[in-house]
């Protein structure tokens, strides 16, 4: 049998034109803190918006 984990969502807009972006989270309770460079450590994610901005989300 197959475990499945589930993974909550969020609407996170992006620091560059403010289009809202679809985050995958790893918990619903996790704090987000979006950054326009990546950091040397932490749990993060690198999302790109539909204008082809990238920039990292931190989960705190």
């Amino acid at each position: 049998m197959a475990i499945t984990q589930r993974r909550e969502t969020a609407a996170i807009p992006c620091p560059y034109c403010e289009q809202e972006t679809a985050v995958s989270v790893p918990d619903g309770d996790v704090e987000l803190e979006v950054r326009r460079s990546v950091a040397l450590y932490g749990d993060h994610t690198t999302v790109e918006c539909p204008a082809d901005h990238r920039f990292w989300v931190y989960f705190c």
